[in-house]
């Protein structure tokens, strides 16, 4: 008998043991899926590694509804420790982004205003002012844009980029929102990362911004294809017919520009070279057939893609046809024709968005009073054109995510400059100059001349935070300026990756988690005054980054 209830209380324990060990696997989950940290254990600030899965990958609906309960659950768990503030504040936030996505827009400010007061202290460290405080700035200002708030919206994102001017997220999410206001500037995005334009200009054209598309126009680089596509380049998205997409969509968005602003010359030349590329880049209407395969089915399926790229082949020159009679309608009533231009909308199918509404709105305007009921609603166009404002909006919450940072986080770049500290001593009266003569800069960092004059500058660090990275290899691109004798210098192009740890099992994908960042900056030199657009003042750079990432840093 004793041996039977000493086995009943063995089990018994062993269960309690197992249902102990679930709750605290669940409860552990609860911060992944919040945040996409591992649980606070006794890190003091509650911050440790990044989970297997890319967090604030938010994809909406049931996904935001389990990031809220799971960052509802982890804030309310006894691993969260009182004195792990950053990590309360890190869970809020990641509650707030959900919210965000979600619509909550009230929910969404409430809890950023919670993660600002869980910050307490830590909101006058200069590390979390430049990361955490810079996000949540980016967060609220999202929120106010979304409710149409722009008069607040705007000088949260200007404060964010005064807080952080050089920060490539930063300046993506701020120009996201100043595209609302009317008169007002997009920031320094092109400075930073020169193929921006492209996207600025058609976030630019869903808001109804023309006279910014056609400012934005001499910065994006339109490139056509240089040969009629395969036959079945479109059906089968190849590069060259993404290309060809691309250019007629941009193009035309910047025909229209110039018809709105007035340029009915600029408009109709920009018309008549769409047409013209469209027209030699587009496969034959009889497509070659594809070389036949064996067997009775896969002859069926070779005599099909022919008259699958024809009709496809079709249907973009009905969608392209659709773009270039709004046009011609929108030079019609510059041109003071405007029932030409009713006639145009009444037989030809418009797109309906933000330039559609200003078509009609102008056609309105220009007819008299009693044929102007003959233009119709404008409701179905400005719908869609604040369905894309939203859509623009929501899609840039990821990039206002910015990664807590703390002095460790800046190790990389101490181990490249190890005699930084020796530079300071006796300096100059500008940082930016005082900091470049005689020291070694180029541990850590690779700088390669490339033939036609630029040089590539590359940086790959293991800390957590890629915009750190990115303002790393900023900083060795202006000292490679000034070393060349070179007030400033151009961005001509970027590219910027993640590396992930990849776990696997029998061949599929498990596990991916961050490790480090790397980017690369191919850069040119110039003097002061050449292309001010874009050139970047390197003195500028080196005094507002250098007093961060050039001071000794205490050991861990």
């Amino acid at each position: 008998m004793a041996k039977v209830r000493t086995a009943a209380l063995l089990m018994a324990g062993l269960v309690a043991g197992f249902g102990a060990g679930v709750a605290h696997a669940d409860d552990k989950a609860d911060f992944e899926r919040c945040d996409g940290r591992q649980h606070p254990g006794k890190q003091p600030d509650g911050l440790r590694g990044q989970v297997g899965s890319t967090p604030f990958q938010l994809l909406g609906g049931s996904r935001d509804a389990q990031t809220i309960a799971a960052c509802t659950v982890a804030l309310g768990s006894p691993r969260l420790l009182p004195t792990q503030t950053l990590r309360r504040a890190h869970l809020l936030r990641a509650r707030a982004a959900a919210r965000l996505h979600s619509d909550d827009l009230a929910g969404a400010v409430a809890d950023l205003d919670l993660a600002e007061a869980a910050a307490g202290p830590l909101a006058q460290d200069r590390f979390y002012q430049r990361s955490m405080g810079v996000s949540l700035t980016l967060l609220r200002a999202l929120a106010a844009a979304r409710k149409g708030d722009v008069a607040a919206a705007a000088p949260l994102a200007r404060q964010a980029i005064a807080a952080r001017p050089y920060a490539l997220e930063v300046q993506q999410v701020a120009s996201t929102i100043l595209q609302f206001e009317p008169g007002g500037t997009p920031g320094d995005l092109l400075r930073l990362d020169p193929d921006a334009a492209t996207g600025m200009l058609i976030r630019e054209a869903d808001a109804g911004n023309f006279a910014r598309v056609v400012a934005l126009a001499p910065s994006v680089a339109v490139s056509w294809p240089t040969e009629p596509l395969p036959p079945l380049a479109l059906a089968l998205r190849s590069p060259d017919s993404d290309r060809l997409l691309a250019a007629m969509m941009v193009s035309y968005h910047i025909a229209y520009a110039r018809a709105a602003t007035g340029d009915v010359a600029g408009a109709k030349a920009m018309l008549a070279e769409v047409r013209q590329r469209m027209a030699a880049a587009l496969p034959a209407a009889a497509a070659t057939p594809v070389p036949a395969a064996t067997g009775k089915d896969a002859e069926k399926a070779s005599a099909a893609l022919p008259a699958l790229a024809t009709a496809i082949r079709e249907r973009l020159g009905e969608f392209s046809e659709r773009y270039a009679k709004r046009i011609e309608a929108r030079i019609a009533v510059a041109e003071k024709r405007p029932h030409d231009a009713l006639a145009i909308m009444k037989a030809t199918p418009m797109p309906p968005n933000a330039a559609t509404a200003e078509l009609m709105s102008a056609v309105k305007a220009a007819l008299p009073a009693d044929k102007a009921a003959a233009v119709g609603s404008f409701e179905p166009a400005d719908a869609d054109a604040a369905k894309a404002r939203r859509d623009g909006l929501v899609a840039v919450i990821p990039l206002a995510m910015i990664a807590p940072e703390t002095p460790r986080s800046v190790v990389d770049y101490d181990r490249a400059r190890p005699n930084i500290l020796g530079a300071l001593i006796g300096g100059a009266l500008s940082m930016g100059t005082s900091l470049l003569g005689g020291i070694s800069r180029t541990d850590g960092f690779r700088s390669t001349p490339n033939a036609d004059g630029t040089v590539m500058v590359e940086f790959i660090g293991n800390t957590p935070s890629q915009t750190l990275v990115q303002e790393m290899t900023l900083l060795r691109a202006a000292e490679v300026a000034k070393a060349a004798g070179k007030p400033a210098f151009v961005i001509v192009k970027r590219n910027d990756y993640m590396r992930r740890l990849v776990q696997t099992q029998y061949g599929r994908e498990i596990s991916s988690t961050p490790t480090g960042y790397k980017t690369e900056l191919t850069i040119r030199a110039v003097d002061k005054g050449v292309d001010p657009a874009r050139a970047l003042d390197a003195t500028g750079v080196i005094d507002a980054l250098g007093p961060l990432y050039y001071e000794e840093k205490k050991p861990a």
